[in-house]
């Protein structure tokens, strides 16, 4: 019974990969399946919402083509200063598309009442990277609208830069004017100027050819943005991540456990059995009698353990209080007394007694009776079962004022032995739990129990409670049996679902076959 825990780092990483994050995640879900829904249809409503709420723009797109180079430069033959850089080029053109004068000659076009910057606001103007070519994109509230806008405002850009050039012509006839009036008649360089004026003067008939409009806008028939189809992708993806968020919350923030292996991990203690929520509904262990098998899988690996250590006084506890210890103590010896061995249940809960309950007892007196009063052991033995009279129960009797010292007392141990008689008995103890009180402690330092099963309940008891229970037992240098949970709500995952309607007569003969064996030996372990 007393030895440390032992677990290789290998035990341990296989324990940890068993877990395994994706079937944690899947029990998460499970558990919080309504919350999790909840998140995302609510998310898909309000990306529904927000979508039919928005207002709708429609975008259309007027396309420009240009020439580099000024008009004047063109007539008189003489390369553009910055033809080696396009771009730059380019930015000039979308600045002057883009401009508050091209934006006021559009306003007067369309007879509308709106500003140059609420009209700018309105249009984004663009240049093709491989070309020369402007796209300007008007977005409104109109699909009209915004064709009208994109195509205004490309005609007056177009008118501007006609403008521009005349003026550029002007300036350039005019000062090839005033220097011919200062040469004289017939002089060679009076002749070239005169027909560089002559070239401009042609070149002015074609001023605003350099750029076209090569795309007129048209009303869009869809407005710009996401689709519906696309707000509800949206909105399905954002509500899956925010669940998913909130679920590892909440998980964070609960310490309750909840899975058989996280147990198993956090006491380093293998699981013996598991007991389904529905073995607890009937609160007489009478009315359980169809609810026994997991308490058999327990009888069976109790009868392994037995062949390496000795068990002839089982305590069962557990880490606090609820966790259905007095329940599988009761169950337990009820499915041994099955086989025939004889076994002795002992209600050492000396501060919340339950066995008159599930045991349907009403005697008054009991353990501390025999503790404080030599009162006869054998007057004190109850039978609750007629058909088991190798089934012997002590329930506590009156409570105590002391039950730490009296519990520490080495009646206690003279008690449990002559429980276990000179035949082959079982002695099972109902003990209070680790935790909350030193009563279980004290037993814990008691030689005349040799063994003890502890019992969790999932979604109950927290990690820290499993630490602090776990602490207290290396503390003592004991080393539990290993582990019945209980509180289990998926019963079909251990396979009790599929034999739930198994009547109790049929198992009557697997457990009445136990009677051919002397009790206690081994063919008698090995048929259980």
């Amino acid at each position: 019974m007393r030895r440390r825990f032992r677990m290789t780092a290998s035990e341990q990483l296989e324990r940890v990969r068993e877990s395994g994050g994706l079937l944690r995640t899947l029990r998460l879900v499970r558990s919080h399946r309504l919350l999790a829904v909840g998140v995302i249809v609510v998310c898909v409503a309000v990306a529904v919402v927000h979508h039919e709420r928005a207002a709708k723009s429609y975008a259309a797109t007027a396309s420009v083509a240009f020439e580099s180079g000024t008009l004047s430069d063109a007539a008189l033959a003489v390369a553009p200063a910055a033809s080696s850089e396009p771009q730059r080029e380019a930015n000039t053109e979308v600045l002057i598309a883009d401009s508050p004068e091209v934006a006021t000659a559009v306003a007067k076009q369309l007879g509308t009442s709106a500003s140059p910057s609420q009209l700018l606001e309105d249009v984004k103007v663009e240049a093709a990277s491989n070309a020369d070519i402007l796209d300007i994109v008007a977005k409104t509230g109109s699909p009209r609208y915004s064709a009208q806008l994109a195509n205004a405002f490309a005609q007056q850009y177009i008118a501007f830069r006609t403008k521009s050039e005349l003026s550029s012509v002007e300036s350039a006839q005019a000062q090839l004017q005033h220097q011919l009036a200062g040469l004289p008649a017939g002089s060679t360089e009076r002749t070239a100027l005169e027909g560089d004026l002559q070239r401009i003067s042609t070149a002015r008939a074609v001023a605003g050819a350099g750029a076209t409009i090569i795309g007129t806008a048209t009303p869009p028939s869809k407005p710009t943005g996401a689709s519906l189809s696309t707000s509800l992708v949206i909105g399905l993806v954002v509500g899956i991540a925010l669940a998913f968020s909130l679920l590892f919350l909440l998980d964070s923030l609960d310490r309750r456990v909840k899975t058989v292996e996280e147990f198993e991990r956090e006491y380093r203690l293998p699981v013996l059995t598991v007991v389904t929520q529905s073995a607890f509904r009937a609160r007489r262990a009478r009315d359980r009698g169809e609810e026994l098998e997991p308490y058999r899988i327990l009888r069976s690996a109790l009868d392994f353990a037995a062949v390496s250590r000795p068990l002839d006084s089982l305590m069962v506890t557990s880490a606090v209080s609820g966790e259905g210890k007095t329940t599988v103590a009761v169950d337990l010896a009820h499915a041994i007394a099955l086989t025939g061995r004889h076994v002795v249940l002992v209600e050492l809960d000396l501060r919340r007694p339950s066995f008159a309950s599930h045991l349907e007892l009403e005697a008054p007196s009991g353990l501390t009776s025999v503790l404080t009063r030599n009162a006869l052991l054998s007057e004190l033995l109850a039978e609750p079962f007629a058909e088991l009279p190798n089934l012997s129960v002590l329930p506590a009797g009156q409570l105590p004022h002391n039950p730490s010292e009296l519990l520490g007392s080495g009646r206690v141990a003279d008690l449990i032995a002559e429980l276990h008689g000179e035949e082959d008995t079982l002695v099972v103890i109902d003990a209070p739990p680790l935790n909350p009180v030193a009563d279980a402690q004290v037993l814990l330092s008691n030689p005349a129990i040799n063994a003890v099963l502890l019992v969790a309940r999932l979604e109950k008891t927290t990690r820290d409670e499993v630490r602090r229970a776990r602490a207290i037992l290396e503390h003592h240098g004991v080393e539990p049996v290993g582990l019945a949970v209980t509180g289990l709500r998926d019963s079909s995952r251990y396979g009790y679902e599929a034999y739930a309607s198994t009547a109790e007569a049929k198992r009557a003969p697997a457990d009445a076959g136990a009677l051919a064996y002397p009790a206690g030996s081994s063919m008698q372990r090995q048929s259980t």
